[in-house]
């Protein structure tokens, strides 16, 4: 085991954890994260829409919400519970909320992302997000409580991206007729950026369950119970969530990195940052992963989405280089996205999954959502405590009559 280089991972979602685990197969990592819980967040929607009765408040944190303690035990990875205050990437230097300071050798950035209001007046003020465990418990504290004595409650979604198609679809399973959900979407279709095949099965399943689809209907402003699209248009709701996008973190703005115009970190093939301006020398290696990263394609010259799998794929990425510079190896590996697959759940016992050019939309796309998370859950825990996690949400959900 090697020890004398300084590597620090600021970040434990997707890809921070898997770029600590990797290299704590030969080095000591210190990883660093203000929650003490790595959160599986395609399960944040069915921790917001199930019955207090069916699950309490411990039980769906167990399903969604994995203690980083536990993850990282027995490994050579010494976890910090604390916000961090300041990058100093000059100096190398991190400074955390507990007094702590760290130096590195060698940095990797995995702070995922904030939600983006875009501006927008009493959006914040007025409506609720769908970004962590706790978020998905303020919905559900909150959709429960509306519906105390009242036959039908008033729900708009704004963003119809997959969070939002999600939540949409589940909600109306778990509540039915109690609801009236309309999905709001600034661009002309829902599911922006995603494959025709896909967006058509999956608007059909929307209309089916009786969901209203506003496209096209950017939101101007949102007042108390109110919102006002840019057409004119006025919207009455009893709970607006928001699930309209997401943005780099705010304190990414003060650190010396090249940005690109949306404010995340621009990186280059093998995601290590760039300097603000070429004369500027930072200290050691300093790696950016996941949402807070801008990587285009080299063949369509896009963003490369922001998605689970591309974040774990460059956390492998940095940490084989990281592995290759302190072995002063020449065999550095660059990131090359593809076009991964997804799989998309609206509602019940019915998924999209997109796989290639293959689509499967129905029970067998939510069979292969079911597949999917048992995998990663095998990716981090011990395969019984995979195997005991996995079984409790699918008997949590089976009682919670989700499953159609």
């Amino acid at each position: 085991m090697s020890f004398y280089r300084s590597i620090v991972v600021i970040g434990a979602g997707f890809g921070g954890l898997r770029a600590a685990k990797l290299l704590a197969k030969n080095y000591r990592v210190t990883l660093v994260d203000q929650r003490a819980y790595h959160t599986y967040t395609p399960l944040l929607y069915e921790a917001a829409t199930t019955f207090k009765e069916t699950a309490n408040y411990q039980e769906i944190k167990d399903l969604v919400a994995y203690s980083i303690e536990e993850l990282v035990e027995f490994q050579s990875i010494n976890f910090i519970h604390s916000e961090v205050r300041q990058l100093d990437l000059i100096n190398g230097d991190v400074h955390c909320a507990n007094g702590v300071k760290l130096k590195f050798d060698y940095l990797i950035l995995a702070l995922g992302s904030e939600v983006n209001y875009f501006g927008i007046p009493g959006l914040a003020e007025n409506s609720l997000p769908l970004k962590t465990f706790i978020d998905a418990l303020k919905i559900r504290e909150k959709v429960l409580e509306l519906t105390v004595g009242r036959e039908r409650v008033r729900i708009i979604i704004g963003g119809g991206g997959s969070t939002g198609v999600e939540l949409a679809g589940e909600l109306k399973v778990w509540l039915g007729d109690k609801l009236s959900i309309g999905l709001v979407e600034a661009a002309s279709e829902i599911l922006p950026g995603f494959s025709e095949g896909v967006v058509s099965k999956i608007r059909r399943r929307l209309n089916n369950l009786q969901i209203t689809l506003l496209t096209g209907s950017p939101i101007d402003k949102v007042g108390p119970g109110k919102l006002f699209l840019k057409n004119g248009r006025e919207l009455e709701c009893d709970l607006l969530i928001w699930t309209g996008g997401v943005k780099a973190p705010s304190m990414i703005a003060n650190l010396p990195l090249k940005l690109e115009s949306m404010g995340r970190v621009e990186v280059a093939g093998k995601m290590e940052c760039l300097p603000q301006n070429p004369d500027l020398r930072l200290y050691g290696k300093v790696y950016a992963i996941g949402d807070m990263v801008c990587r285009y394609d080299s063949k369509t010259g896009k963003p490369v989405p922001g998605t689970a799998r591309a974040a774990i794929e460059q956390a492998g990425i940095a940490a084989y280089n990281i592995d290759c510079d302190i072995k002063e190896i020449r065999l550095h590996k660059e990131y090359l996205p593809w076009n991964y697959p997804y799989i998309i759940p609206v509602g019940g016992k019915y998924a999209v999954a997109k796989i290639g050019k293959l689509v499967i939309s129905g029970f067998f796309g939510w069979v292969a959502k079911g597949l999917v998370e048992f995998y990663y859950l095998l990716s981090i825990f011990p395969f019984w405590k995979a195997i005991k996690i996995w079984f409790k949400g699918l008997w949590i959900f089976i009682k919670n009559d989700r499953l159609g």
